[in-house]
């Protein structure tokens, strides 16, 4: 191969480089986090990816559960990813999937639309559930006739099976038919220690 050919093919394979480079320069940050450059994800309406960690995305932690126009509907207010994680996330599954068609579940931010609402509905707080635009439901069986669904399961504010509760006097006041799933409730198990199933709480 001459002399003349080699610097022709070093000089294309050089314009190449260059242009590869300006594209990934000058490239939209979104599809840059499409393509997974960098460590930060865009939060847009494009599919995200897992977290290096294997951690599920913000964006899959706040998809809604359950169906929209369901007679229950709960807005699970938490801002923090831990919390998000375990052990909201959880809890509202395991009660979309039992009460499926029955209940409807989002995790709004605040920059969702109506969340000063909901932030009304909710007395302020910040954390907690707001079910059918209220945050203190009656409740029959609970010991003083109401739960207040502020603060966390984590600091034992209230647990899932008082969610049931909640769910199911919810329903009974809308005529709806259903299936009592109160004794289905587990207790809380961190992550990292769900090796085994747990057996029935309550």
């Amino acid at each position: 191969m001459s002399m003349k050919v080699k610097t022709i093919l070093i000089v294309i394979g050089l314009l190449v480089a260059i242009a590869g480079f300006n594209y990934v320069i000058n490239m939209d940050p979104t599809q840059l986090a499409a393509r997974g450059v960098g460590q930060e994800h865009s939060h847009g309406d494009e599919e995200e990816e897992e977290s290096p960690d294997g951690r599920p995305s913000e964006a899959d932690l706040r998809q809604p559960l359950g169906e929209e126009g369901a007679p229950v509907v709960i807005h699970a207010l938490v801002q923090d990813m831990g919390e998000l994680e375990f052990p909201f996330r959880p809890i509202m599954s395991a009660i979309a999937q039992d009460y499926a068609g029955l209940v409807y579940i989002d995790f709004p931010t605040p920059d969702s639309e109506g969340y000063d609402e909901l932030l009304e509905q909710a007395k302020g707080s910040i954390l907690g559930l707001v079910i059918n635009g209220e945050i203190i439901k009656e409740v029959p069986e609970a010991n003083l006739g109401f739960i207040t669904f502020q603060g966390s399961p984590t600091f034992e504010d209230w647990n899932e099976r008082d969610v049931r509760l909640a769910v199911e006097h919810e329903l009974e006041e809308a005529g709806v038919e259903f299936t009592s799933k109160v004794e289905h409730s587990h207790p809380l198990i961190p992550p990292g220690a769900q090796g085994a199933h747990a057996g029935h709480s309550h």
